[in-house]
């Protein structure tokens, strides 16, 4: 588990009294702060994704056992060192290893596949030219949509696809999207 930070968007909404920025141009506080749209993370090495935004800057252990909803119990977690993951993993019965630094790492326990997934959303959201935040989540799925069907060809994409959209119970008009808020 790991968090992956990117710039606030309202890219094509203007708000009164808020200038808008061009692409490129860097957060005016530095660090973490409510100018980072956080994405909590979640990956199992050859399986599933998990990849949720409920807040800006740093996690709370709130935030944290709201994206544990997503999440099994009893599972070994490898994180970067984190307290905010505390009460979330108790909560679990899961067994936890820190991984601070890259000295910490061996051959089977990494962060390395965490990061590479982080890694393809940077490069998604480049070749975006930058998402709105508001929509942010919906990004996510197709992130992990992504992740999930390397490797695969086109046949089996759209039976992956066709697999996940018949799971789906819940019916939603264009009309609702539009109004949905999905940081909640």
């Amino acid at each position: 588990m790991d968090e992956k930070y990117t710039p606030y968007n309202h890219k094509g909404t203007k708000i009164d009294g808020v200038e808008p920025k061009h692409r490129g141009t860097p957060a005016t506080k530095r660090g973490l702060s409510n100018q980072q749209i956080c994405i909590i993370t979640a990956i199992q090495r050859f399986t599933h994704t998990i990849a949720r935004t409920l807040n800006y800057g740093k996690p709370s252990s709130l935030d944290l056992l709201r994206f544990g909803e997503c999440l099994e119990s009893k599972f070994f977690v490898m994180l970067d060192g984190s307290n905010s993951y505390n009460e979330l993993l108790e909560s679990k019965n899961c067994t936890k290893k820190v991984l601070i630094s890259h000295e910490s790492y061996d051959k089977f326990n990494h962060l390395n596949t965490v990061n590479s997934f982080h890694k393809l959303i940077e490069e998604r959201l480049q070749k975006y030219k930058g998402v709105a935040s508001k929509y942010i989540n919906r990004y996510n799925a197709l992130f992990i949509m992504q992740r999930e069907t390397q490797g695969m060809d086109n046949t089996e994409k759209l039976q992956y696809v066709l697999l996940r959209l018949k799971n789906i119970h819940k019916i939603t008009r264009l009309k609702d999207l539009k109004n949905e808020w999905l940081f909640a």
